[in-house]
């Protein structure tokens, strides 16, 4: 099935925002106003949502105006802030939530997984959006599609990574499914906050570290303590940005503002798409001259990574259907689309 292209994309985003426009002048006390919480790093992530509110803002002819407020709440409060109206809605990406439900984490992007088009791909036409549905559902939420980043840096080290066995003892900053697939192979992970991790590898606390996009490991200074960046990100090679709601909020807007909202993450889709990628080639050319070495995983590493990957996600499906459900969803939508590996970090 084939993907929307961005032309046809942005035409649709304009035609809405046109017709969404010619309402009449809505009266102050008519607004609609919703307290947004983000969950997501400033840069790039949390711009998005800035973006989007006022997307929302600008289509809605101002009848519905959204503040965002950056970490009001943690990721683990946030499915108890929307319940008790502390917050209307929140930007993250599902993967966030994955201690309320563990079965959440392939949706932010999961290892050896499609680049952006095949996720997109999938979430809007390949039954991704249904199969997060329905184990949103079992909460009470409902989450809308609204942006897509490219790959993750694959992980950076204080040495050179040649073989399996170099992993073995390796502390490594990590998180999620990276975190439990490279603990198979010996290593020992560490969930630090971003503002640790350029002291712990200054500190030799730890080897190594894995966090996000090259432009957002650019400004944590993680470049001047690890020479060595290792791509692919075979752990995260997409980044998905949702706007997630209770059902009850759902319900309860008008169908104008429904269509909003839509609207305003057709256009947070498009942008992010283009505006992630750029930055990431600017930030790999950056690197490159302050001595970091871009190196490409040893194919025995990704081939072990990979094995161990099966392992952990046969354990999560065994434990739960709908997961499970999810899984068999992507593996009919790769039947027919194969492997996409993102390009961006191609030399």
């Amino acid at each position: 099935m084939p993907n929307p292209s961005p032309t046809l994309i942005v035409a649709c985003a304009c035609a809405l925002g046109t017709c969404l426009l010619s309402s009449p002048a809505i009266a102050k006390d008519n607004v609609l106003h919703w307290r947004l919480n983000s969950l997501l790093y400033p840069k790039l992530f949390g711009e998005a949502g800035e973006r989007f509110a006022e997307t929302v803002e600008h289509l809605s002819g101002g009848s519905f105006v959204i503040e965002v407020h950056d970490r009001l709440v943690l990721d683990q409060d946030t499915f108890r802030a929307l319940d008790t109206g502390l917050v209307d809605a929140v930007w993250g990406s599902a993967g966030h939530h994955h201690r309320e439900d563990p079965a959440l984490t392939i949706f932010s992007g999961f290892p050896f997984g499609p680049d952006p088009a095949g996720f997109t791909a999938w979430m809007k036409a390949g039954g991704g959006t249904e199969a997060l549905d329905a184990i949103y559902a079992r909460h009470g939420l409902k989450s809308l599609y609204c942006g897509i980043l490219p790959a993750e840096g694959g992980g950076w080290f204080v040495a050179p990574i040649r073989t399996v066995d170099d992993l073995d003892g390796l502390s490594i900053r990590s998180f999620g499914y990276a975190a439990r697939t490279m603990q198979k192979l010996g290593v020992i992970p560490y969930e630090l906050p971003a503002e640790d991790i350029r002291p712990a590898l200054e500190s030799g606390l730890i080897d190594g570290a894995e966090f996000s996009l090259p432009s957002i490991d650019a400004e944590l200074g993680i470049a001047e303590v690890a020479k060595y960046l290792y791509l692919p990100g075979w752990q995260q090679p997409v980044t998905s940005l949702e706007l997630l709601i209770t059902e009850r909020t759902w319900s309860a807007l008008s169908d104008r503002h429904k269509t909003v909202l839509e609207a305003a993450c057709v256009e947070s889709l498009r942008w992010t798409a283009a505006e992630a990628e750029m930055q990431q080639v600017e930030a790999l050319a950056e690197f490159r001259t302050q001595g970091v070495e871009l190196r490409s995983w040893p194919d025995e590493i990704l081939a072990a990574l990979r094995t161990s990957w099966e392992e952990v996600l046969d354990d999560d499906i065994a434990s739960d259907p709908l997961l499970a459900a999810a899984w068999e969803s992507y593996m009919r939508f790769h039947e027919i689309h194969g492997d996409q590996q993102d390009s961006v970090y191609a030399d």
